[in-house]
């Protein structure tokens, strides 16, 4: 039977037994980062039976309307289980949803066969490459402009240093020059979230913070890498855009790349739909893999909506 648990009921060691003993075990979903990543809002979930399967859903409202979503920087969610998620699994567990949340944005893993709600999902796209073969075989993997980049990144005495830099550092990196566009939407929480993440995660021994620097010790890109269970996660990551010529992102992935060379692990690009961050996924020899996103929102939501908007306008 699948039953609605509250947070506060929540059995934090069965849980992470159900999540570390799935196929697709990350931590992630583990009870302590899934509180990190949700702070200023509440995780519940949905537990079958004794936590042979189980399912987060965070939560938030707006003008009172509770909806389901996928944080900020958490790559994949949905169900984990030792067991098959099958899809008559993913169906119950759909349906078990409490019919108070009007919309859901839930991300599934790959664990988790999705075809028979596939009407109620929408398709993203991620990048992973196998570290597994020797460096110089996945160098050859790499296109033509890629190894053009690096080469041209070789020749400005860049260095590689791993843990030399502050969280904070990466997260201002990107914060003052991407972040910068219009297109980024990430609040001062998010930020703030992100480092509170982060710094557990490094406390964990479970985070790598790689930089690149110029011959005047400038900081020109970094990233915070996650070490998981079975593959690195390229969770977020800055580069300086006064030194783009210099193609530090490109140096800054091949060293990683060349450190991990032979590793019975995979390298998580996390993303992108974006076509120019594809490319340079695609170029480093990651290939495309899908990830679901349960996308729902059911007919009373926009209802109450239309009747909210109407009402404060009058």
């Amino acid at each position: 039977m699948i039953r609605f648990v509250k947070h506060k009921d929540i059995l934090p060691e069965k849980w992470d037994t159900a999540v570390l003993e799935s196929p697709f075990r990350t931590v992630f979903c583990t009870y302590r980062i899934l509180n990190a990543l949700t702070q200023g809002s509440t995780w519940n979930a949905l537990v079958m039976d004794d936590y042979d399967y189980v399912m987060p859903l965070p939560e938030r409202s707006k003008f009172y309307i509770r909806y389901i979503y996928t944080p900020f920087f958490l790559p994949q969610m949905g169900i984990f289980s030792a067991k098959a998620v099958t899809a008559a699994i993913v169906s119950d567990f759909f349906n078990a949803i409490p019919k108070t949340f009007k919309q859901i944005d839930a991300l599934l893993n790959v664990s988790n066969d999705y075809s028979d709600i596939e009407s109620h999902t929408i398709s993203l796209v991620s990048h992973q490459l196998k570290l597994s073969a020797p460096y110089l075989e996945l160098y050859a993997g790499f296109s033509q402009n890629t190894q053009r980049n690096i080469k041209s990144a070789r020749k400005q005495n860049l260095t590689f240093q791993q843990d030399q830099v502050t969280i904070q550092t990466i997260i201002d990196l990107f914060r003052n020059n991407k972040g910068q566009e219009n297109s980024v939407h990430f609040k001062d929480a998010d930020y703030q979230l992100l480092d509170s993440t982060a710094n557990i995660l490094k406390e964990m021994g479970m985070l790598d913070v790689i930089s690149v620097h110029n011959t005047e010790g400038q900081c020109l890109a970094g990233a915070l890498m996650v070490k998981d269970f079975d593959r690195y996660w390229f969770w977020f990551s800055g580069r300086d855009n006064q030194f783009a010529a210099a193609k530090p992102m490109f140096f800054l992935l091949d060293e990683y790349i060349q450190k991990h060379a032979e590793e019975s692990k995979w390298l998580d690009f996390n993303g992108s739909m974006n076509e120019n961050v594809a490319r340079l996924y695609k170029g480093l020899g990651g290939l495309p893999y899908p990830v679901k996103m349960i996308n729902y929102t059911k007919k009373t939501y926009w209802n109450l909506l239309l009747k909210l908007y109407r009402k404060i306008k009058s």
